[in-house]
């Protein structure tokens, strides 16, 4: 919150079918027999889900392709460098008797379980062959122009793009309106619709609003009145990329020490997303330089009290910064030591096993996010390691932090005789 000692604001206004027969007594052996009957069927399901999971110990995910392979004309099939596409052929076919090829592994290769990978732009086939059955897959791979990481480092959730970016062309004042939702401490910027109304979300941003009592945030309808790079808060503490839009209500990052980027109250910062301060909207510093850089002076501020259904975006994801770094890990400040980190996954190795022998793909396997965090809950892995189908196999690790960066690993398995 502004700190009225240190320098005077002004504050501009703006505007049932079966019927049961109680004299009949259930016969007990009956019953009896009936419930054995039934845990036999259980424990027999069971058994062939466990047997299933244990062949196909991993499936494709989101970050994956699937196709289904048949007999007949050759398919086609579209990729880009770096996709995961997994084969699949027909239930009646055993994936033990056949045999994957590439007429060019150089460019998509795949292993004895269907699983392909595209390495480089061009074309190569992918042929599945078994005894009375012979498919085949034309596949084109096309350089892949989308980054793993993300331009912008931050855990805001995007949405209508193609709105926005059309009605950036039409050169108007307002382009969006602000609404914090004080209670569930998220902020969600709107762009207009074709009546000119500000009910398009685009942005939802985390933040912390104030606590309660007397540093509870206001509610009501207000407009950004002023804007500073640095300003001094409450507490002798700084805010940056600050914009106000009631009086000493602002909106700015998580208080720093001092007016300089390496000494953020790590304490702070790690309570966003929940109520902590002291009437403000504190938020990460690239969603505060959102602000900054495209909401200028008499953007429509809203400040609501509501539940969770007011956030059309939902709610983004938090992180947390160990105590000892004094860095906002989505400041653009070219001294932040976050710049140019990547989460990590450690522990996936190749691996050789004997026809018959068990793997556990996430063995040993973890992974953490740019700050340290464990994030082993977030890998995903797909590919197939059919431990008693002597051959090669592939397993891609895939990992992805609370920013969209992307990080991928390839594991080779060998199964021998």
């Amino acid at each position: 919150m502004y700190n009225r000692a240190m320098k005077p604001m002004k504050v501009m206004r703006y505007g049932s079918k079966y019927r049961y027969n109680q004299s009949k007594k259930p016969n007990r052996t009956v019953l009896t027999a009936a419930i054995i009957a039934g845990l036999v069927v259980i424990a027999l399901v069971a058994l062939v889900i466990w047997r299933i999971s244990s062949i196909n110990n991993t499936a494709p995910t989101d970050e994956t392709l699937s196709f289904a392979m048949q007999d007949g004309k050759p398919a086609e099939m579209q990729l880009k460098t770096g996709d995961v596409c997994m084969l699949t052929v027909p239930s009646a076919i055993d994936i033990k008797e056949v045999e994957f090829t590439s007429s060019d592994p150089a460019t998509v290769r795949v292993d004895s379980a269907g699983h392909t990978d595209a390495l480089k732009a061009g074309t190569a086939t992918i042929t599945a062959s078994a005894r009375n059955f012979t498919a085949s897959c034309n596949f084109t791979v096309a350089q892949n122009t989308e980054p793993d990481i993300p331009e912008e480092l931050t855990t805001a959730i995007l949405a209508n793009q193609d709105i926005l970016e059309a009605n950036k062309t039409k050169g108007t004042d307002n382009l969006y309106s602000l609404t914090v939702n004080r209670r569930t401490n998220v902020v969600t910027a709107y762009t207009y619709d074709s009546k000119g109304e500000y009910t398009v979300p685009v942005r939802a941003m985390v933040a912390s609003c104030g606590t309660a009592g007397n540093d509870v945030t206001i509610t009501g309808d207000f407009a950004l009145y002023f804007q500073e790079p640095w300003h001094p808060l409450y507490g002798d503490v700084y805010g940056m990329f600050v914009s106000g839009f009631e009086g000493p209500y602002l909106f700015h990052s998580v208080p720093y020490e001092e007016d300089r980027h390496s000494t953020l109250k790590t304490d702070e910062f790690n309570k966003l997303g929940e109520h902590a301060s002291q009437g403000c909207v504190r938020m990460m510093a690239a969603d505060v330089r959102w602000i900054f850089k495209n909401c200028p002076l008499n953007t429509p501020v809203h400040v609501i009290d509501a539940d969770s259904n007011a956030d059309p975006l939902g709610k983004p994801k938090t992180i947390k910064v160990p105590a000892d770094v004094k860095w906002d890990p989505t400041d653009t400040d070219p001294y932040n030591p976050y710049i140019g980190k990547l989460p990590e996954i450690k522990g996936v190795t190749d691996a050789e096993i004997k026809s018959g022998e068990a793997l556990s793909p996430m063995d040993g396997v973890t992974a953490t996010d740019i700050c340290g965090n464990d994030i082993t809950d977030r890998v995903t892995v797909t590919g197939n390691v059919l431990s008693d189908k002597p051959g090669t196999y592939y397993l891609t690790y895939i990992v992805k932090d609370v920013f969209n960066q992307k990080v991928r690993v390839t594991r080779t398995v060998t199964v021998t005789k």
